[in-house]
């Protein structure tokens, strides 16, 4: 019986979320000693081997954590946080909550920020009808929100269909069975070109192209897709289409509005459920130039990817605003997956930014008189029914437990 061995670099790469920048990177970090641990573990679990090391013990004892950085350390806490609010608690502070492993100030602001753009949480950080529907539903907040806002304009079909094809970061890539073969036949690829309003609307001419051909996968090939991405997206857009089905005001088949005539007023409603849904992810373009600035809490610099079909006018110049699915940064700042929207309904953005005040998006506070806030936490230095209100927050906790374990069993 021959052994198995390992070689252990000493380092991952890990995505993490920058929630100052709003950007997620994929950074080669030093693994823990927990993570050294399992890879030597690998060496010996089907049968005998050895692990090799390419550093030093004084490396793993002095420069490497016990521990690996728990999730919610390094990820988007707008999820998390729309949960809390879910829980009706009053006197649940979210800047103040006793995290197991507590993260930043900044990536909570920030959690509360995204929300409150959103229209999960309304200014006074209270939960909105909206962020209940999004509270029940197992997606990210923003795609939650596109989904119900594009319920509304009769496009959540188109909408799934985005949605799927972007939970797919590989998607239009050459698959390798076929480069070789591709670049030996030259043959030009036959997809669709988003009508010049973005990748968003690419990537459902894509798969509603396909639909057509009743899922070949050999357009797939021909059209240098890759199969294996394309079947992920069409079993994610199954998934997503039975959990918006109870709310779902029409038909969520993919050729649902197939009585659309071309044009460039054809994806109006879904590009502006995208715009709010994803508030938190605008830019808009510089004046001179084919440059963007981001629009939201610390403003950036940023280029569309040199992917992106967006199309420019006559002048050669790219649309006012735009909305991306993500920031990504490699020689300088991109965005990828853009697709334009229009200037009436980034307005009413601008203006919630205007007014945003962090200590009440947070919660927690209980109003008493006029004009006047204090924490539960200053509470006591005032004469109040302490166990009325121990009573009623055990309620409250009681109720959300309920609400909790029925929705849990609806699932």
């Amino acid at each position: 019986m021959s052994n198995r061995y390992v070689i252990d670099a000493g380092y991952v790469k890990q995505r993490q979320y920058n929630p100052s920048t709003g950007m997620y990177s994929l950074d080669v970090v030093q693994i823990s000693k927990v993570q050294a641990n399992q890879r030597a573990g690998r060496a010996g679990r089907t049968r005998p081997g050895k692990c090799y090391r390419l550093y030093p013990s004084k490396v793993y004892q002095d420069d490497f954590l016990d521990v690996t950085v728990p999730e919610i350390l390094r990820s988007s806490l707008a999820g998390s946080v729309l949960y809390l609010k879910s829980l009706d608690l009053s006197d649940i502070n979210v800047l103040k909550f006793d995290f197991l492993d507590p993260p930043s100030f900044e990536s909570l602001e920030d959690a509360l920020k995204q929300l409150y753009l959103i229209d999960a949480i309304d200014e006074n950080g209270s939960i909105t009808s909206v962020g209940r529907t999004m509270a029940e539903l197992p997606l990210e907040p923003s795609l939650s929100r596109t989904l119900i806002e594009a319920n509304e304009y009769n496009c959540l079909a188109q909408a799934l269909t985005v949605a799927a094809m972007l939970s797919a970061e590989t998607t239009l890539l050459l698959s390798r069975s076929n480069r070789t073969e591709k670049k030996r036949k030259h043959t030009p690829r036959d997809l669709p070109d988003g009508s010049g309003l973005g990748d968003h609307i690419q990537l459902l001419q894509i798969y509603e192209r396909w639909d057509e051909t009743d899922y070949d996968v050999d357009w797939c090939r021909d059209n240098d897709l890759q199969v294996r991405g394309m079947k992920f997206v069409k079993d994610v857009r199954k998934q997503l289409s039975q959990i918006m089905q109870k709310i779902a005001k029409g038909s969520l088949d993919v050729r649902a509005n197939q009585s659309r005539k071309g044009g460039q007023q054809d994806y109006r409603n879904l590009r502006k459920a995208l715009c709010v849904g994803f508030a938190n992810q605008l830019a808009e373009r510089m004046i001179h130039h084919n440059g963007y600035r981001t629009i939201g809490f610390k403003p950036q610099l940023v280029q569309v990817h040199p992917s992106s079909v967006l199309r420019t006018d006559e002048e050669g110049m790219l649309p006012n605003y735009v909305v991306y699915h993500e920031l990504i940064s490699t020689s300088r700042p991109y965005m990828r997956n853009v697709c334009a929207v229009e200037m009436l309904w980034v307005t009413p953005i601008l203006k919630k930014l205007e007014k945003l005040d962090i200590n009440k998006l947070s919660g927690g506070v209980s109003h008493i008189g006029e004009g006047t806030e204090e924490t539960l936490a200053e509470a006591p230095k005032k004469e109040v029914d302490v166990a009325g209100l121990s009573n009623d927050r055990e309620s409250k906790i009681q109720a959300a437990r309920e609400r909790f374990l029925a929705r849990k069993a609806n699932k």
